[in-house]
């Protein structure tokens, strides 16, 4: 495409005035040098391109290269058709050419010995990119490609000069023909130039760095966003929907589903005052009298007499090894005495938790999760009165993980602990307080979850979802006043803690 219009330019100007041959030199001269700007300032663009862009920037370059070398071979066909002309004189002209040439090439040779000043001078960072030594190196190859051309257009313009030095007319010069071994020889160079830069490009890290965010960096941000979004959105829709369905759902009547009986667990006198329902202490003395024993975990076991017997109880209840395990109740010491005596209890393992006593009478039953047992009193020869539910039908049991609940049935007392102190109070018209506290619950209420009061605590992990709601009049429940299990996520070491104690709610433990 470019040859054709430029041998067709050329055929035109075969029979024009001198004139109009001067302004389409003067014009190509013009043109030549805006090409060879254009060229130099793409050979430093091309430094750091990307894989996408390089067949473009190579594509870009061949083309100015042609040109260049097209406008070349059509200005020497023009000079030589003006000499043929006879409008100068062909002597002296041949010897203003000569001239040309000797200064061109002079100043060729005059930037090689300032390169290799430079190169002596500083033979690392001449080569280094980013230092003021690289940058004038640079300048100085760019500025020996121009010296070299016009050097090289000097030296052709004075051999045609010299062929021509005979006068003739315009119609003894051949017809323009493109030099065709000339463009092949500049795409030669060209296409080893850029086969060094896909090798130098190949080489750079910036380049593969940006290669291989442009290829995962959109998936990569996208599973990034996806980890912080997605716990928020599952978290809102357990809050906005899930909850809000729970709390509708009508409230479990552990003695009505679980088939068990549902009398009122009775509440010491003291508790019956606003404001008393605290019944833990540092230390509490306990009576044993005879033909009972006592089950308690060693650490616990403060003062006892020393005429009493003492063997050890390898479970709490045989009938339910994995909870007794997993609630630490196991090589317990089992005391019986053949008279009444007396056994102090206290927590001598932790200076925050204190203990409490539980009576259940014969028909009071009392849902209670073992982690919060440390011993017991029952009859001796008699079985331990302990059962245990499923529930996997209750969206409650479900939301809150406890499918399973542990019934303790009197006549027993409970040798409870809790940290910084253990709550006996009435459900009355309806009470609510967090799952982590919760301790246990006599049969007789109705077990319901209510959401947490506010979004935002929840979505970060300072509260639950859900609390437990007590209703009915009669019953009671269980709690600790500071819950020290199931704490909130996001610290060292809650993560491990958090799956251990979802598991041990999902079997009421």
């Amino acid at each position: 495409m470019l040859s054709r219009e430029t041998q067709a330019r050329v055929d035109g100007l075969r029979q024009a005035s001198d004139q109009a041959i001067a302004t389409r030199i003067a014009h190509i001269d013009m043109a030549l040098g805006a090409l060879r700007q254009t060229a130099a300032a793409w050979s430093f663009t091309l430094a750091l391109p990307t894989g996408k862009d390089l067949g473009d920037a190579i594509a870009r370059q061949a083309e100015q290269h042609i040109r260049i070398e097209l406008l070349l071979q059509e200005r020497a066909y023009l000079q030589s058709l003006r000499i043929a002309l006879g409008h100068e004189s062909a002597r002296q002209l041949l010897q203003r050419l000569h001239g040309e040439h000797r200064q061109a090439y002079q100043t060729l040779c005059g930037n090689l010995a300032r390169q290799q000043e430079q190169i002596r001078a500083y033979p690392l960072r001449a080569y280094l990119p980013g230092t003021a030594q690289h940058a004038a190196m640079a300048a100085m190859q760019a500025e020996e490609a121009r010296l070299r051309e016009a050097n090289a257009l000097a030296y052709q313009r004075y051999l045609a000069q010299r062929q021509h030095l005979a006068p003739v007319d315009a119609g003894s010069i051949a017809s323009f023909q493109i030099d065709q071994a000339r463009l092949d020889s500049c795409l030669r160079d060209l296409v080893h130039a850029m086969a060094s830069m896909e090798g130098q490009l190949r080489d750079n890290w910036w380049r593969a760095l940006r290669e291989l965010f442009a290829r995962y960096g959109p998936t990569a941000a996208l599973l990034v966003l996806s980890a912080i979004l997605l716990p928020v959105a599952i978290r809102a829709f357990f809050y906005f929907v899930l909850a809000p369905l729970a709390a509708r759902m009508p409230p479990l009547s552990v003695a009505r589903e679980l088939q068990v009986a549902g009398n009122a667990l009775a509440l010491p006198q003291p508790l019956l005052t606003p404001g008393e329902s605290r019944i833990s202490a540092v230390s509490q003395a306990l009576q044993l009298q005879p033909g009972q024993q006592m089950l308690i975990h060693p650490a616990y076991l403060q003062a006892s007499p020393v005429n009493s017997t003492k063997r050890t109880q390898w479970l709490l209840d045989w009938r339910f090894p994995f909870t007794s395990l997993a609630a630490g109740m196991l090589l317990l010491t089992r005391l019986r005495s053949e008279q009444a005596a007396s056994v102090t209890i206290s927590a001598s393992d932790d200076p925050l938790l204190e203990v409490a006593i539980v009576h259940l009478p014969a028909g009071c039953a009392l849902v209670f999760q073992p982690r919060g047992l440390v011993g017991l009193i029952c009859d001796a020869g008699q079985p331990l009165a302990i059962s245990s539910h499923w529930r996997l039908g209750s969206l409650h049991a479900w939301l809150t993980l406890q499918l399973r609940f542990i019934v303790f049935r009197g006549p027993v007392t409970l040798i409870v602990r809790g940290c910084r102190g253990v709550r006996l109070e009435r459900a009355d018209q309806g009470r609510s307080i967090s799952q982590c506290a919760t301790l246990g619950f006599s049969t007789d209420v109705l077990y319901s979850t209510l959401r947490s009061d506010t979004f935002m605590p929840y979505l970060r992990g300072q509260q639950a979802l859900l609390n437990d709601r007590f209703d009915g009049d009669n019953g009671v429940y269980l709690y600790e006043e500071t819950a020290r299990h199931g704490k909130q996520a996001g610290k060292a070491g809650s993560w491990f803690e958090g799956c251990a104690d979802a598991i041990l709610k999902v079997f009421g433990i």
